[in-house]
């Protein structure tokens, strides 16, 4: 009976993630959009590709997080629709119970394969100078 319990302890602890913190998610968007500020064009073509809203999503960045929203680009334009995005994809894609910002920021980025990326090193020292130095601001309320 032991067995069984400290297995299925094991599995639950396996199957959880660690939590995103607010302070984390919004460093990420303070990083992706130079303060966490809705772009004035929406979307923008940053020279490899297309990335739209606060936290610089891609539209296959967004069907991997399960299509939240009503269309892509109408996601995009909404903040609770990119946060919910973001929050979905690294859902998806983060299930250590150890992740911490640095594994959600590297995974934002780089993507569940590219973490270890100098892109995704340089986006996490981005990242954790804006917890550091308490660069972020909530998105607003309102929008």
């Amino acid at each position: 009976m032991l067995f069984l319990f400290s297995l299925l302890l094991a599995s639950a602890v396996y199957h959880a993630s660690a939590e995103l913190t607010d302070e984390c998610l919004a460093c990420m968007c303070y990083a992706s959009s130079s303060g966490c500020l809705m772009p004035e064009n929406v979307c923008q073509n940053n020279g490899w590709g297309e990335v739209c809203g606060p936290w610089s999503i891609t539209k296959p960045y967004w069907i991997d997080a399960y299509e939240p929203g009503e269309d892509y680009y109408t996601c995009v334009a909404d903040w609770d629709c990119n946060e919910a995005t973001v929050r979905a994809y690294l859902k998806r894609y983060v299930s250590s119970p150890y992740a911490t910002c640095e594994t959600y920021a590297r995974t934002h980025v780089g993507g569940p394969w590219g973490i270890d990326q100098d892109y995704a090193t340089d986006y996490w020292y981005l990242v954790k100078d804006c917890l550091d130095y308490g660069l972020f601001t909530p998105p607003p309320d309102d929008e």
